[in-house]
């Protein structure tokens, strides 16, 4: 169990870090390079593209804490 909670920390410390990447990528890039390779492939508005990556972050979220930090933070407690 103590190898599955250190498994979990370092997997919830790469959860985090490719989600700081993916926000500052898609962030700091409006309109340019994401948008234009996803716009050439799908039909989507510049606003519609956003929404969906925003969504999409905010389940990205909501799993890491569901399937990663709880069940880390569990295991800790108990052993």
């Amino acid at each position: 169990m103590e190898t599955l909670a250190n498994f979990l920390g370092w997997l919830l410390i790469a959860n985090f870090i490719f989600l700081a990447f993916r926000i500052f990528i898609f962030g700091s890039t409006p309109k340019s390079f994401v948008y234009k390779i996803h716009s050439h492939f799908f039909k989507v508005s510049h606003k519609d593209f956003a929404l969906t990556h925003y969504r999409a972050i905010v389940h990205h979220v909501t799993f890491i804490v569901f399937f990663n930090l709880l069940p880390y933070l569990v295991l800790k407690a108990l052993f």
